[in-house]
């Protein structure tokens, strides 16, 4: 859902999480699949996300950290790793191959102020909840 977020993926349904079967018989999360920028730059997730309904903020999706067994500090930690990795996102790119002028083109929204700066807070510690 955070990465969702910061990385203006706004297509983020239901169909796009699924369980898997282990060989023990056990359901685990699925790695995570169909993770785009939008290119809309909505400002809202197609889920809702928090309190404040699909509003694609860090500190939205924090608002409901119990319904993840999460405490506060604990959720802002994990928001923390996540804004860590989705800040490594042009080199990830890089490393699969994508041109240099597609990489400028996602630039133009996941480094917009919006996200950069919510990425920003939550690695600094700066983030309001």
């Amino acid at each position: 859902m955070v990465f969702n977020i910061l990385l203006d993926n706004t297509d983020d349904h239901e169909k796009n999480h699924a369980l898997l079967m282990t060989d023990a018989q056990q359901y685990e999360l699925s790695p995570a699949y169909d993770i785009l920028p939008s290119g809309q730059a909505l400002g809202y997730q197609q889920m809702r996300v928090g309190e404040q309904e699909a509003d694609a903020t860090l500190a939205n999706a924090l608002s409901m950290s119990s319904m993840f067994a999460l405490g506060k500090d604990d959720a802002v930690r994990e928001v923390r790793v996540v804004a860590r990795v989705a800040d490594g996102w042009k080199e990830h790119f890089k490393g699969c191959g994508v041109t240099p002028g597609d990489i400028e083109l996602y630039a133009e929204q996941i480094d917009r102020p919006f996200l950069r700066e919510q990425r920003e807070a939550a690695k600094s510690g700066r983030l309001s909840v």
